[in-house]
């Protein structure tokens, strides 16, 4: 398996080494997990199977039985917006 080798200060290392001792995993495992938990922060997050359903939900409820606007029109209002977004 690959290393990872990096400097800390020793009061750092002191710190990190305490509070892996305090969970119950060595230093490598507490620093992996700590790692893994960043990483993780920065992935998009999935929706649950509830939110989704929500989501849909309130989509459905928002629906009309209108038909929808042509298409020209539907070009003319998003350059309107663009346009306005300019301003």
């Amino acid at each position: 398996m690959p290393r990872i080798h990096f400097v800390v200060h020793e009061t750092a290392k002191t710190a990190y080494r305490a509070q892996a001792s305090r969970e119950g995993k060595s230093l490598g495992e507490w620093m992996r997990q700590a790692a893994d938990d960043r990483l993780a922060a920065k992935r998009p997050r999935k929706f649950t199977v509830e939110e989704l359903e929500r989501f849909n939900a309130e989509c459905d409820a928002r629906r009309s039985d209108q038909a929808e606007p042509d298409w020209d029109e539907s070009k003319g209002v998003i350059a309107e917006s663009r346009l306005a977004g300019l301003g």
